[in-house]
């Protein structure tokens, strides 16, 4: 099977999945007419694609939305939403992380053509401790319910530590994060919308950490986690109760054994999710 994909090349998240994808597909390095399948992986260069799939129109076409969120006419941040939407229209497919992209490629774009197709974790090895504190490990965005997490903490008297990039800073190293992440006493995605809620929950939770998220359709944590979860209402003072409620009952975790947690992660592994990919590809392929 002969795969083009597209990719910018300078996102280490996405060469991994190509790299992985690579024992799966014969990934070419340009596309032409004997490319089975067209497979787009980020934004950008949407005319070029659009064009692409024009040109060969017989080749199926699938693009991969990893974030599509209410927000995105009023706050861009730079993107280029409505050429990313025109690229969806045309294609044979278009596959997200979770139920709740599904939910928004409908709104905004009118996609009926869609999958679920789960992504992958980074699991790393590190000493785990509770270094005392609750762990928010998300870069910031326009989100409603931005600020509370800190708000309630700092109202309950709960140390908090944000390990994500802000507007115009840098983010923390690999080493740091790691770090970061074993030494919190839980995690939150303080979220009302997110595509997974962030990899840093499945990450956390292979190394035995309990996970606290947002109840709603649009928080894609729900998806990977079920009744994993520890979850609060999409109010405020529901989630300061459940920190407040985790952080009193810190001592007794985890509330799963450690080896369950971490067979459970197994399903999010780069191979697992380049395994679902590649498995979609046959049946598309069949079926064309």
């Amino acid at each position: 099977m002969k795969v083009w994909v597209y990719h910018t090349g300078h996102t280490g998240y996405v060469n991994t999945i190509i790299e992985s994808l690579s024992k799966f597909v014969d990934v070419q390095s340009a596309p032409d007419a004997q490319t089975d399948l067209f497979f787009s992986l980020q934004m950008g260069h949407h005319d070029q694609l659009i064009h692409l799939k024009r040109s060969f129109p017989h080749i199926p076409f699938i693009t991969y939305v990893w974030d599509c969120y209410g927000w995105i006419w009023s706050h861009g941040r730079g993107y280029d939403w409505k050429g990313y939407g025109d690229l969806c229209k045309i294609s044979d497919e278009v596959w997200v992380p979770s139920y709740g992209q599904v939910l928004r490629i409908k709104e905004h774009w009118g996609i009926e053509t869609y999958d679920v197709v789960k992504c992958y974790a980074q699991y790393f090895d590190h000493e785990v401790e509770d270094g005392g504190y609750v762990c928010n490990a998300l870069r910031e965005i326009p989100d409603s319910q931005l600020g509370w997490v800190e708000k309630a903490c700092e109202e309950l008297g709960i140390p908090y530590e944000h390990g994500g990039r802000k507007q115009g800073q840098v983010g923390r190293t690999w080493e740091e994060y790691k770090k970061f992440i074993a030494r919190s006493s839980f995690i939150i995605c303080p979220w009302f919308e997110a595509s997974t809620g962030g990899m840093s929950l499945l990450e956390s939770y292979n190394l035995g950490k309990e996970v606290l998220i947002c109840d709603t359709p649009y928080l894609g944590a729900k998806d990977y986690f079920a009744d994993r979860a520890n979850y609060f209402k999409p109010t405020y003072e529901s989630m300061k109760e459940r920190i407040q409620l985790l952080w009193d009952q810190k001592h007794s975790f985890p509330f799963e054994p450690l080896e369950d947690k971490q067979e459970f992660c197994q399903e999010f592994t780069v191979d697992a999710f380049a395994k679902r990919i590649y498995d979609r590809f046959r049946k598309i392929l069949e079926n064309n």
